[in-house]
């Protein structure tokens, strides 16, 4: 992880340009050489921020991982935009994140523990705007946890192996519990507890009760589908979920404002409407100003507020 070239972010930021766009990093504006636009989908602000070329982008983000020491320096600049910290959205998120597997491909085809991570980075990115993908983009996310989870798989037998991959690995379970039940049928949901029940025993493995009751509430959610009702006792899963999230990770915080997305429709599917309306303009709120207008989760909860 090891480079002579460097690209400094901060270094290339335009500074006067009196308003004008131009890519932060090659300091052109508008359509570059390779025929490709700016883009800008992170929380940057004003008229001269943040923007850049996909080639440049791709080009700073190799660098930046070939000098990187650690593995979490290594996806940041595939992830996460250098000046406001926020990682990238939509569509700009899902073509950096299909550079990053493209990058590990050819500078480390034979590194199972870099194919898995940046085919993770890939896989949250569909994930994150799922609700929006074409068909093919929806089989491909599928496809690609199957081969996260054979790569995991084959990587358990080192002893050193980070506890993280196992949390990795309880996710892609959520993965496709979460892509079963957006399909929307009974069987559907019925395959989606499956793979939220295998999420618990990894969850359970490795101690983590946080993770086990975020996939107690998507079982519930799940089931509330199944039964065509949510009970008592559905609800209260999920409400301890989220109730836990706030406890420990804050209001503001990504995670905790999806699992409270999650616990308002359920509220309004069982008939609790102010409940839910009162909670989801309370997320909606928190989502805008902490991560953006533009960010997935804040359309989606923008989404649900309009139906």
């Amino acid at each position: 992880m090891t480079s002579t070239n460097t690209i400094d972010a901060d270094a290339a930021l335009p500074s006067d340009f009196n308003g004008v766009a131009v890519c932060y990093l090659c300091l052109d504006g508008e359509v570059n050489e390779n025929s490709q636009p700016l883009r800008r989908d992170c929380a940057c602000r004003g008229t001269d921020a943040g923007f850049v070329h996909l080639s440049c982008l791709t080009d700073y983000a190799a660098s930046k991982s070939e000098q990187a020491r650690t593995m979490k320096e290594y996806n940041k600049p595939w992830e996460m935009c250098p000046h406001c910290h926020q990682f990238y959205q939509n569509e700009l998120r899902i073509d950096i994140a299909t550079r990053f597997v493209s990058f590990v491909r050819r500078t480390d085809p034979d590194h199972t523990q870099l194919q898995v991570e940046s085919l993770y980075v890939k896989l949250r990115a569909l994930i994150d705007m799922f609700d929006r993908l074409q068909p093919v983009q929806k089989r491909e996310a599928g496809v690609t946890a199957n081969v996260l989870l054979s790569l995991i798989d084959r990587m358990k037998n080192d002893a050193s192996l980070p506890r993280r991959y196992s949390q990795k690995e309880a996710n892609l379970f959520g993965v496709h519990g979460e892509i079963a039940f957006v399909e929307g049928t009974v069987e559907s949901a019925r395959r989606a507890v499956a793979h939220f029940e295998k999420q618990i025993e990894v969850y359970k493995a490795i101690g983590d009760d946080e993770g086990i009751a975020m996939a107690k509430g998507h079982i519930a959610a799940a089931k509330a589908r199944i039964e065509g009702v949510n009970s008592y006792e559905e609800l209260k899963e999920l409400q301890e979920a989220y109730e836990m999230r706030v406890a420990k990770h804050g209001e503001e915080k990504e995670s905790t404002i999806s699992v409270g997305k999650n616990f308002a429709i359920l509220l309004r599917n069982a008939n609790r409407g102010d409940e839910a309306r009162q909670l989801l303009t309370k997320l909606l709120a928190t989502s805008k100003q902490v991560l953006g207008p533009n960010h997935n989760l804040t359309k989606s909860i923008e989404s649900i507020c309009d139906v």
